[in-house]
């Protein structure tokens, strides 16, 4: 019988990344976002304040204390506040969800099938503040063992805030009489993004004055309608970007008529060009 000498064999030993995130308690007097916006990384923010509201991509809530908002990369968004506004914030890049998911909780794929908000209890949203700080904390901390400290508060958190959303469902979004009415608009867009979509058009297919279109719409979601009509296009660039289509194709399937606009309208909006972008997403290096 063979002995086995383990000093002979040397296993090769991965190092672990350190998860990409970002964590911040903010303080704002007034907060007023002008217009929508979206980010390359995930957002998960905890209000603890009260009055305003939360736009998310077709969806209108209040916002006060203890809402708790999961926000995807990519997803339009914008809130305000008509007083002090508190608010836990972190933003978790696409990649470390993913290396930190493991088979019985896939935090992708629960974002994916989630709802966008949930309203917490008093003691939930306590503990939640509890697990904030400590990551926050942690972050902050160095020394041995600070960054295995820092991943475990992040778990932790992570672990209890998808725990949330798993028994939350889209009745819960709340619609102002504005806001409903623009709704169709917003979704009628989103369905013909490829189209030939103006002013005149959008505003024949519902009947509207383009005057009081405009108002409206600029009212609700802090965009004009082709402000709007181009961030979608955009963000349905990268998705396709994303599959390895070529730039040109990708132009012409999300509604724009010259490559040298979209070119530019996409470094604009996402600070690098088409191809580049869609070169580092598939080398890795962009998430």
């Amino acid at each position: 019988m063979n002995k086995i000498d383990f000093h002979d064999s040397p296993q090769e030993v991965t190092a672990v990344k350190a998860p990409k995130y970002q964590v911040k308690l903010n303080r704002d007097d007034n907060w007023h976002m002008d217009r929508p916006h979206f980010h390359e990384d995930i957002e998960i923010l905890l209000s603890l304040s009260d009055g305003g509201d939360f736009f998310i991509e077709n969806e209108l809530y209040p916002l006060s204390w203890g809402e708790l908002f999961l926000i995807g990369d990519a997803t339009l968004h914008k809130s305000f506040s008509r007083q002090s506004y508190r608010r836990y914030v972190l933003h978790i890049a696409p990649s470390t969800l993913e290396e930190l998911s493991m088979p019985q909780i896939d935090f992708l794929s629960c974002l994916r099938r989630s709802v966008h908000r949930v309203q917490l209890d008093r003691s939930q949203a306590a503990e939640l503040v509890g697990l904030f700080g400590q990551l926050e904390q942690a972050k902050e901390n160095e020394g041995f063992g600070s960054d295995m400290k820092a991943t475990i508060a992040l778990l932790s958190l992570l672990l209890q805030v998808f725990s949330y959303f798993q028994t939350v469902d889209r009745s819960t979004v709340s619609y102002n009489p504005d806001f409903a009415r623009i709704t169709p608009i917003l979704e009628y867009i989103g369905e013909n993004i490829a189209e030939p979509l103006t002013l005149d058009s959008i505003s024949t297919r519902f009947f509207m004055n383009k005057y009081h279109l405009c108002h409206s719409f600029k009212a609700v979601t802090g965009f004009s309608v082709m402000e709007y009509v181009i961030h979608c296009r955009v963000l349905r660039a990268r998705e396709l970007l994303r599959t390895g289509m070529r730039v040109q194709e990708v132009s012409e399937a999300v509604g724009f008529r010259n490559n040298e606009h979209f070119i530019r309208t996409f470094g604009a909006l996402t600070g690098t060009s088409p191809k580049r972008y869609a070169k580092e997403y598939l080398a890795g290096d962009r998430i």
